[in-house]
């Protein structure tokens, strides 16, 4: 393998993994490309990268395997005592009264997301609820997510098993390991009950999008990435530290290695110095002191689709460099919703709350504390009135929630969730001049939301206008290809043009999306249909369209 050859795998890699390859690594790196072509039987260097570069099932599948080969898994509990003793005396007490705070206010469940990014075999996410299992007495009543993920397939299998050899208990007091393992034989499995607060997947920082609801990426409180930027080239170091701000609540923290990021750009975090570490919080929007509980408005990263050219009629060229588009979905490269949503997985609760973490509001208007209620500054902010104004929606008090939200717009002019509240009630209303401007400010808010598009679309469909009503799905399309009800609804107009060819395409993109998602997922607003029984009607459609052709 010459040089130039070399070199071009170099940039390939670290445009898939960010992984930079320094000079003295070359001559490694160069075997383990050789032994990789010859597990897949590939003689010539050329073959092997055009394999790698396309964006195919067999080229992830390869891309795992070259993983194991390129990252380092070295990973121990309470690895770096001194940042978990920061986050047990400092950082978890901060966002545990945050969250109780929330709830005595609201009556919201407490909430708490952590994401370990990069968490190699899982002992920094297990290392985490040993933490959290301290410091809350009642975590049974909390919603509390724990999140593992790294590019590496094989190291996420074993952090689901959760059983470690001692190699990884060298900084663990005995009795810590005795309280949470059980031994077997030479190895120790780790207790049932703390497992299930712990979720791991597969995640590429560079080239997966996140926030991510799919993933359960989003709205988090804390991100930990240690030991990975160490890895990683400067621009794309920069790219994931984006995609981490956007992840984050407002507020909320980024742990990462010592010194892995002083040198870079941190635009969107304040960072916070103690003896143990560095943290970096992020920042509020409109610049609020850090910590102050808030609603955030993340605009999306333009995401892209993978099927290809669809004809002149299916094409989303009108939004797509080129009318294509490339992306992989089979690496479950699902796209950015365009705003940080509520916890939950039904639709009606991504398209109706951006806020509260946890359960949805209840089907009343929640009782706020007599203190809170006689303090009037604090019960007329704008997050208030509009979770007050979710609420009487939802029971569909349709004229109070106008007064609402447009009292929580008198306080916060550009305020995204009260628009579209306005827009979704307004359309309900059948007011739809006045749904289609309250989407378009919403939109001026967050341009890369879809939910403000796809509300359009079906306004325009119920006018009978369905070439706005085809623009407007597609829009919705680009700006996030794992929106599935927008296939959906592109596939019914298409049918009902008679464009059977287009809509099968439609209803084949759906199908995707859907094999990929968990069977329970919620797809529709009311959560009646989940993602396997959508999958089925659409397999049905789809025969019965076939049949019509043949």
């Amino acid at each position: 393998m010459n040089d130039a050859q070399i070199q071009l795998f170099i940039k390939l890699i670290a445009t898939h993994t960010g992984l930079q390859i320094r000079p003295q690594e070359r001559s490694g790196l160069s075997q383990k490309l050789l032994n990789r072509m010859k597990a897949v039987k590939i003689a010539f260097p050329d073959n092997y990268y055009q394999m790698l570069a396309a964006p195919s099932l067999e080229s992830q599948n390869e891309w795992n395997q070259l993983a194991l080969l390129l990252t380092t898994n070295e990973s121990y509990f309470m690895r770096d005592k001194g940042q978990f003793s920061l986050l047990e005396k400092v950082i978890f007490p901060e966002l545990i009264d945050r969250q109780i705070k929330l709830h005595d206010q609201l009556g919201t469940k407490p909430t708490l997301r952590i994401w370990s990014a990069g968490c190699s075999t899982g002992e920094e996410p297990y290392s985490l609820v040993f933490i959290l299992k301290k410091l809350i007495s009642d975590w049974e009543k909390w919603n509390i997510l724990v999140l593992g993920t790294d590019i590496n397939q094989e190291v996420i299998e074993k952090a689901q098993r959760g059983i470690y050899s001692p190699w990884s208990f060298r900084l663990v007091d005995t009795e810590l390991q005795t309280r949470y393992f059980e031994r077997r034989k030479t190895e120790w499995e780790i207790d049932p009950k703390l497992r299930q607060f712990v979720s791991f997947s597969q995640v590429n920082l560079v080239t997966d999008n996140f926030p991510n609801i799919y993933k359960d990426i989003y709205k988090m409180d804390l991100i930990l990435c240690r030991n990975v930027f160490v890895y990683f080239e400067a621009q794309y170091i920069s790219q994931v530290l984006k995609k981490f701000a956007k992840t984050l609540i407002p507020g909320g923290y980024l742990m990462t290695g010592h010194a892995e990021v002083h040198s870079h750009a941190m635009n969107e975090f304040q960072p916070k110095i103690f003896p143990e570490s560095v943290v970096y919080q992020t920042k509020n929007v409109r610049g609020e002191k850090p910590g102050k509980i808030e609603s955030s408005i993340a605009p999306a990263s333009k995401a892209k689709s993978a099927f290809g050219e669809w004809g002149k009629e299916g094409e989303i060229g009108d939004f797509l460099p080129g009318g294509t588009v490339t992306a992989n979905f089979d690496s479950d490269n699902f796209g950015d919703i365009g705003s940080l949503l509520a916890a939950g997985n039904g639709l009606e609760k991504m398209l109706r709350s951006r806020y509260v973490e946890g359960d949805m509001v209840s089907n009343k208007v929640p009782s706020l504390p007599s203190t809170l209620a006689a303090n009037q500054a604090d019960r007329q902010t704008p997050q208030i009135l509009i979770l007050e104004a979710q609420a009487c929606f939802k029971n569909q008090a349709y004229a109070e929630a106008i007064d609402k939200a447009k009292q929580a717009i008198d306080l916060q002019a550009h305020n995204f969730e009260a628009d579209y509240l306005l827009a979704q009630i307004y359309a309900n209303l059948g007011k739809y001049s006045q749904a289609i401007e309250h989407c378009k400010r919403a939109s001026k808010v967050d341009a890369m939301s879809v939910f403000p598009y796809y509300l359009q679309a079906h306004i325009a469909e119920e006018q009978g206008d369905l070439e706005t009503a085809k623009t407007l799905l597609k829009k919705t399309i680009y700006l996030c290809p794992s929106f599935v009800l927008a296939y959906l609804e592109l596939g019914n107009i298409y049918n009902t043009e008679g464009k059977l060819n287009i809509a099968i395409k439609m209803y084949n993109s759906s199908c995707e999306i859907l094999d990929k998602l968990p069977p329970n997922t919620p797809i529709d607003q009311q959560e009646k249909m989940t993602a396997s029984q959508v999958l089925m009607d659409v397999k049905k459609k789809l025969v019965t369209f076939y049949s019509k052709q043949n």
